[in-house]
């Protein structure tokens, strides 16, 4: 018998999905995670483990592989060559060692060497320097070697803040995550604590029912709310084990499995600031200001030396050169014809129009720079406004509910002494038990609101999660 259409797509999605959890779980193949998992520990695995961190990492690695190479002054190199020359008249083999070096420091100045210290048939031996160093165009700071270490440097620095940045965001996750996780199981808690409210009710009105002393509907009333509370117990139970999923997810090790998780929502927000300092150290700690004060330095920097461009260029020039005028079967001396040059070289730019259009593209990419800086601390402003403001709520609605759970308790206490008392029906127990377990569940999400909300307030401001974590 042949399978329906809907049947092998069902079956698809059914392989499809069990190779993505066998694609996951291999992916934290060699990474333990404990069976009982602080926030500190989660943190440092999330960290230790993270591609985008990770790659970060190795681009600063890089960055700084650049500015060495940037800094050095001096480069070497050696080699020979050998061969057969062949005319009309004769053939004869020949060969050369030759070397060179070049230097360039940050003034501008440069100067090159070389040589060939052995050859053989009519290659000559031969020896070169020369030697350059700007007066007006291209000095100091303004020359090529100068402005490539400065743009080595500005790039790592960049790179260095971006590896920062990227292990606040994970740890940020990492922590919203695992407050999540811990708030779902306090819930499945709460859930479960419901379950035993209203089977406890149940029994009571089963009992009085074969007593005689209620009606059938209270039967019927309690064990409907028994049902509903499993079946909420339930959904609770699958949404604590998706939120552990989360984490293990965001931490990047150990999908699947189900570490207990030892840490528990603090009770109170740490102490925050006024908003107006919150914003002033936002705006001083904040990576993403110092990126931008790194890019307008390097556009400063290209704007001056598009500038410089206009200036008369002259150059203080000296040279040698020095050949062995006699090559023999073996030549080894470097000296036989020499002549050497001192002098100065000047020049005039007299077409500027690429000049101009340089010099003003560095001037509009400088504007355009400063405009986005001030946008990015309008930016961070209006995070910290949220971010305070969430907070803010969070604390209003943690002291509401907090009343309303003394409220709720009383409210049930009441309603259990009013059944036994036969004063009233089950239904005012099982509506307070309802009214108690919605208030308990909320005051668990609005505690770790709360925290999350102070949580989420000092990344605005740029404070270090890490050391948050650690405390």
């Amino acid at each position: 018998m042949s399978c329906p259409r809907v049947c092998l797509r069902t079956r698809a999605r059914v392989v499809f999905a069990l190779l993505v959890i066998v694609s996951m779980s291999a992916a934290g193949v060699g990474a333990d995670v404990p069976a009982r998992l602080s926030l500190a520990d989660a943190v440092t695995l999330a960290l230790g483990v993270n591609a985008n961190l990770k790659q970060s990492e190795q681009d600063y690695e890089t960055a700084l592989s650049r500015l060495r190479v940037a800094g050095l002054q001096t480069s070497f190199e050696v080699g020979g060559e050998a061969g057969q020359e062949r005319t009309p008249d004769e053939s004869q083999l020949f060969s050369r060692a030759f070397g060179s070096m070049s230097y360039e420091n940050l003034l501008g100045t440069k100067a090159s060497l070389d040589v060939s210290p052995v050859s053989t048939g009519d290659e000559n031996n031969y020896l070169r320097i020369s030697l350059r160093h700007p007066l007006t165009q291209g000095r100091g700071l303004l020359s090529e070697k100068a402005d490539i270490l400065a743009g080595a440097r500005s790039f790592a620095s960049v790179r260095n803040k971006e590896v920062y940045l990227t292990r606040q965001a994970k740890t940020l996750e990492v922590i919203e995550r695992y407050y999540q996780a811990v708030l779902s199981r306090e819930q499945v808690k709460v859930q479960q604590k419901a379950v035993d409210i209203a089977e406890e009710a149940a029994d009571g009105a089963h009992k009085r029912a074969d007593a005689g002393l209620v009606a059938g509907i209270e039967v019927s009333r309690a064990d409907i709310r028994v049902a509903q509370t499993k079946d909420e117990l339930n959904l609770r139970t699958q949404a604590a084990r998706g939120a552990l999923d989360r984490l293990t997810l965001a931490i990047g090790v150990g999908v699947g499995e189900t570490p207990e998780l030892t840490d528990t929502v603090p009770e109170t927000a740490s102490d925050t600031p006024g908003l107006t300092d919150a914003i002033g150290t936002a705006l001083k700690n904040r990576l993403e200001m110092a990126v931008y004060d790194v890019r307008l330095s390097d556009q400063a920097r290209r704007l001056a030396i598009a500038k410089d461009q206009f200036r008369s260029g002259v150059d203080v020039v000296a040279g040698f050169s020095s050949a062995d005028s006699e090559p023999g079967a073996i030549s080894t001396s470097l000296f036989g014809e020499s002549s050497s040059n001192v002098g100065v070289e000047v020049r005039i730019p007299l077409d500027k129009r690429i000049l101009r259009e340089d010099r003003d593209t560095a001037e509009r990419d400088a504007d355009v720079l400063r405009r986005l800086r001030l946008h990015q601390m309008e930016e961070i402003a209006e995070q910290v406004r949220r971010a305070y403001l969430d907070l803010e709520e969070a604390k209003t609605s943690l002291g509401i509910l907090t009343d309303n759970k003394k409220v709720a308790d009383d409210n049930l206490r009441m309603a259990k002494r009013m059944v036994d008392a036969g004063l009233v029906s089950n239904r005012e127990i099982l509506e307070a038990q309802e009214a108690l377990t919605r208030v308990e569940n909320g005051l668990l999400s609005a505690r770790t609101d709360l925290y999350l909300a102070g949580l989420n307030l000092k990344y605005a401001m740029g404070e270090d999660l890490t050391t948050v974590v650690s405390r």
